[in-house]
């Protein structure tokens, strides 16, 4: 009568199969995060740019204006954001809620870490700003595009 020992298995090959997938599965990791790299190595630059020009242009139009004017700026940029709901479905509007909620904390968190690293070290104010307000007026076009994305999801499926 054999016996085996409770933590030994009885195929080793299977333990073998194992350690084949795993290493497999970190080599195509390593492979993965090396052309995540460069996908944003050459998408940072182009958005840098463009969130410096938008900051610069905001900069130098809102800058020049008193603080209420600023502010009531801000406010109607917000109302247009939250207009835009207005126009859509009951269904839509709970997504759009949603939707609006997350990339405006999103946006807070980023604004909050950038002006926290920047205690350390040197940012441009126009890259903050742009920064900010790209994600401050994206949520119409982020549904939009997840809409699209929902019709061509359903006319292909079919």
């Amino acid at each position: 009568m054999s016996e085996t020992k409770p933590f030994e298995k009885e195929d080793p090959k299977e333990d073998l199969k194992v350690y084949a997938i795993m290493t497999a599965l970190i080599g195509l990791s390593a492979l993965a995060l090396w052309g995540l790299y460069y996908i944003f190595l050459y998408l940072i630059i182009p958005s840098a740019i463009i969130s410096s020009t938008i900051g610069n242009i905001l900069e130098n139009t809102l800058g020049k204006v008193p603080m209420i004017v600023q502010f009531a700026i801000i406010f109607f940029i917000i109302a247009g954001v939250l207009g835009f709901g207005f126009l859509l479905e009951n269904d839509d509007v709970r997504i759009y809620k949603a939707l609006i909620t997350t990339i405006w904390s999103i946006a807070a968190i980023v604004l909050f870490a950038i002006l926290g690293a920047s205690l350390s070290i040197s940012i441009p104010l126009p890259g903050v700003i742009g920064l900010s307000f790209i994600l401050f007026v994206s949520p119409p076009f982020v549904f939009g595009i997840l809409k699209g994305l929902g019709f061509l999801l359903s006319k292909f499926s079919r």
